[in-house]
């Protein structure tokens, strides 16, 4: 074999052999990536973003009102709280989804097996960017700029951690560089405290009503979710009109 294709042939060998890991590596990334479905926007409206409060929440004009949403399923540190100093990365998370949504309209999309409002009075929902659809808030997770909010239950729980576990090996964002014992603890349920069920009983919400209640009351005809009292006193005041314990 001539000199000069000897070493073109071992040139080609080597890079081959050193590309493998990568493309190996790079499937196995893909095959981790989780999915999420794309909605189908057709006759979705379309909520000019007026600001972005912090990297979670952002105000869009709805109509003559502005409207306060508050991304499902991603936790941002604290930019903005009457008696805490900015978190960690918050003032980053914050600029992150500027850059995203200044300008831009969105979809705003309610999670069908989750709360409408939160105790705050602000909007719940999935946020996509008008034209191209980006999930802005599986977005945030996936570069590092939030964690997934598993505090409570919503449909792409298991798709946001999976982002999170991604971004945290990647080291993106809040996790890059980040002594362990200073990251930001995850964001999981409260175990159920210890009670007696007696002094615990079962009462029932709506999905989309602010009072537990009796399982006789009359307002319980469209939905009937079952939850210990100790968790519904958290989230939601009693009912005038069955007058729950």
């Amino acid at each position: 074999m001539p000199k000069r294709r000897f070493i073109l042939t071992l040139a080609v060998c080597l890079a081959a052999t050193c590309l493998a890991p990568s493309l190996g590596e790079t499937a196995r990334t893909k095959r981790a990536f989780p999915r999420l479905p794309k909605p189908d926007f057709s006759a979705q409206t379309e909520y000019p973003v007026v600001s972005v409060v912090d990297g979670d929440t952002i105000t869009v004009r709805e109509g003559q009102k502005t409207v306060t949403v508050r991304l499902v399923g991603v936790d941002t540190p604290e930019t903005v709280h009457p008696s805490k100093e900015p978190g960690y990365y918050s003032k980053e998370a914050s600029l992150f989804a500027t850059n995203l949504l200044r300008g831009e309209s969105v979809y705003l999309v309610e999670d069908p097996n989750g709360d409408k409002i939160d105790r705050y009075g602000r909007k719940l929902a999935y946020v996509y960017r008008v034209p191209d659809g980006l999930f802005v808030n599986a977005e945030i997770v996936r570069q590092g700029y939030g964690q997934a909010y598993l505090q409570f239950p919503f449909s792409y729980s298991r798709q946001f951690k999976a982002l999170e576990d991604l971004a945290r090996s990647a080291q993106k964002g809040l996790w890059a560089g980040r002594p362990e014992a200073e990251a930001p603890p995850a964001v999981v349920p409260a175990p159920p405290a210890s009670v007696d069920k007696a002094e615990d009983p079962i009462v029932y919400v709506t999905r989309t009503g602010a009072c537990y209640h009796r399982a006789s009351c009359g307002s319980l005809s469209r939905s009937k979710i079952p939850m210990q009292l100790s968790e519904a006193k958290k989230r939601y005041r009693p009912c005038s009109r069955c007058n729950p314990p």
